[in-house]
């Protein structure tokens, strides 16, 4: 039996790639993000050819049939003063992107079509830690005797992570308005219920006694443990200039023991006024600026990574009363961007 051998020369097979590469389309939707210098580059080479109109640039990316070319996504935004502002409408202009500079330019078909693709990303915050709070009041007690009313309460959470998912469709959007002074694009932002989980529980004992009286000490206990809260998920993601804010949203579920409203609840973590929702500055998805590598994860932590915090707001739940109050607050995770095809 022959045997037949066949050998390709190597400039035979790099033409055949080549021309593969021409003629085979680009996957649709895999265009990506930009950030860093290059984001800067072509936001620059945007304006400059736009010149004082007001157009706002909403997100730059690049194509994966071709690196080189990318677009910036704009929009006109409607004057604040406008009644029924008019749907924002998204447009696209394009760059071509090489070691000599940023240059606007019409891209071929098929990288047109990748650039075209809707796009949407994921907003992923992941986080653990514990919390602990300990509160004591005393006040004069309605009998004689030597000693006060004495009201002392400690709070725990432990275990407490999350996993909060968020998609943004960034070429779905809702809104485009300035004031003059300042945009505000609003674009489609959904909670993504089967990506998050929160586990979290919530132990409160507080004891009470009337020492004046010579009564005994009152012991009550009480768990609570926290669940998602899906209605209204989507007012949490806060997408702006000055970065990305994400919270949790939550609501707790009774289990047992004696549960009071007077009680001073941890929350955990105050979550619904600010001190579990992240600011990341490093993450701005509408027309600000991002990292290098905008798929990067980003660390946050408390205090320094808490909305709350950042914004000059005290969100501990002592509120920086330590005379009878203590707390601990112990938490951190990542924040990052997934590109969905």
């Amino acid at each position: 039996m022959s045997r037949r051998v066949v050998c390709a020369l190597p400039g035979t097979v790099a033409l055949a790639l080549a021309l593969a590469a021409i003629l085979l389309p680009g996957a649709a939707g895999a265009a990506r993000l930009v950030g860093g210098r290059e984001q800067a580059a072509i936001l620059h080479a945007f304006a400059r050819g736009r010149g004082s109109k007001p157009e706002q640039a909403t997100s730059v990316r690049r194509s994966t049939v071709i690196p080189a070319w990318t677009v910036v996504r704009w929009v006109v935004p409607a004057r604040g003063t406008e009644r029924r502002p008019p749907r924002p409408v998204l447009r696209s202009s394009y760059f071509h992107v090489t070691a000599r500079g940023v240059t606007a330019g019409s891209p071929p078909p098929r990288v047109r079509r990748d650039l075209a693709a809707p796009m949407s990303v994921s907003v992923l915050y992941t986080g653990s830690g514990s919390e602990t709070i300990a509160y004591s009041q005393s006040s004069r007690s309605t009998c004689v005797g030597n000693g006060n009313y004495v009201d002392s309460e400690t709070v725990s959470v432990s275990p407490m992570s999350w996993t909060v998912r968020y998609t943004v469709n960034l070429d779905r959007l809702q809104a485009a308005v300035s004031d003059g002074r300042s945009v505000a694009v609003l674009p489609t932002v959904s909670f993504d219920r089967g990506g998050s989980a929160l586990n979290a529980s919530e132990a409160i004992m507080r004891s009470s006694v009337d020492q004046g009286c010579f009564g005994p000490t009152r012991t009550i206990r009480c768990t609570a443990r926290y669940f998602l809260h899906v209605p209204g998920a989507a007012v949490q993601l806060g997408l702006g200039p000055s970065g990305l804010q994400i919270g949790i949203p939550m609501a707790p579920v009774r289990r047992g023991g004696d549960c009071y409203p007077q009680d001073y609840p941890l929350g955990p973590s105050l979550w619904a006024s600010g001190a579990g929702t992240a600011l990341v500055a490093a993450l701005s998805l509408t027309g600000g600026r991002l990292p290098p590598d905008p798929y990067a994860p980003v660390p946050v932590r408390w205090p320094l990574s808490s909305a709350g915090t950042a914004q000059g707001a005290l969100a501990s739940p002592c509120q920086g009363i330590t005379a009878m109050c203590t707390d601990a607050m112990r938490w951190a995770g990542t924040v990052r961007l997934l590109a969905l095809s």
